[in-house]
């Protein structure tokens, strides 16, 4: 189902970076940023405005290129060009506009990692309006060891009860280990893997940003932390944010699997309040960054 556009501004964040943002209140940039996009309908190249600099800076930060040396309000060339391979990355048309249909993506609550992929598959195709596919991180980092163990571990208390946090984040472990070697084990001590809930600046250096925007970060192999913001209205197949289906996705990003443009994936980056499945294009990151 799609999601209101207003009622889900982003804030993009992406992991091992200095965030690029002036420091305000995480909700007071989420409305900024909103009224930016929408202020922002209709530019197209050759025109100049207000907000199309923090453009720049969003596709920048996402992993599209970015010439640092253009105008920051001037909507040029190479706005153009990273706007059209965000467009096609998430399947819109590529017109290089910010249109309606680019505003509701962009509004769309999101995982913190970049779009694009450093590493995609065996045999990637060069044009820009063809899928990814799956990805992995730079140097494709796996873990030495298939037996995993996981803990949780937070800063922030939310309403959704510790039974179904437990229940839906070990319900998504459980689907990972699907048709490979993984195990995955819950314990209370030391554990390959810590996963909790957070506000704000939690001591990552990537802070959240509050209701409606980043759900959740993870790091690559063999780090082991994932983060959920404990600012989301979190539920097991209610209303809220899917607490099962980001699990999924952030513990894709934990075994090693970047972004996947491919619909419907579980590794898609956008959260469109649809509860997800492991697609083939999931199924066959893994197995090949693990040879299984």
């Amino acid at each position: 189902m799609s999601l209101n556009i207003l009622k889900y501004p982003i804030l993009f964040l992406v992991l091992c970076v200095v965030n690029p943002f002036p420091p305000v209140e995480p909700q007071a940039f989420a409305t900024q940023f909103t009224k930016t996009l929408q202020n922002l309908r209709g530019i197209r190249k050759g025109q100049n405005a207000n907000g199309v600099g923090t453009l720049r800076s969003h596709l920048k930060h996402l992993g599209y290129q970015i010439n640092e040396q253009s105008s920051s309000n001037n909507f040029d060339e190479n706005v153009e060009s990273a706007l059209k391979h965000y467009q096609a990355f998430h399947h819109l048309q590529t017109s290089g506009v910010v249109d309606d249909q680019t505003i509701e993506t962009m509004s769309l609550p999101r995982c913190g990692l970049p779009d694009i992929p450093t590493i995609s598959n065996p045999n990637p195709n060069p044009n820009p309006n063809a899928p990814q596919n799956y990805s992995y991180f730079p140097g494709s980092p796996r873990w030495n060891r298939f037996a995993l163990t996981y803990r949780r571990s937070s800063s922030a208390t939310i309403s959704l009860s510790l039974s179904a946090v437990r229940q839906a984040v070990g319900n998504a472990f459980q689907t990972w280990r699907q048709n490979n070697s993984f195990t995955f084990t819950e314990v209370t001590g030391s554990s390959n893997i810590v996963y909790g809930f957070h506000r704000g600046s939690h001591g990552d250096g990537i802070p959240f940003d509050g209701p409606f925007g980043v759900l959740a970060h993870a790091f690559a192999p063999q780090d082991g932390r994932l983060h959920f913001d404990g600012d989301e209205s979190w539920s097991i197949g209610g209303s809220g944010i899917d607490m099962e289906t980001v699990s999924l996705h952030e513990i894709g990003h934990i075994l090693g699997l970047g972004h996947s443009n491919v619909s419907g994936a579980v590794m898609e980056p956008t959260y469109a309040g649809i509860r997800r499945i492991l697609t083939q294009d999931d199924k066959d990151g893994l197995k090949n960054l693990y040879g299984f």
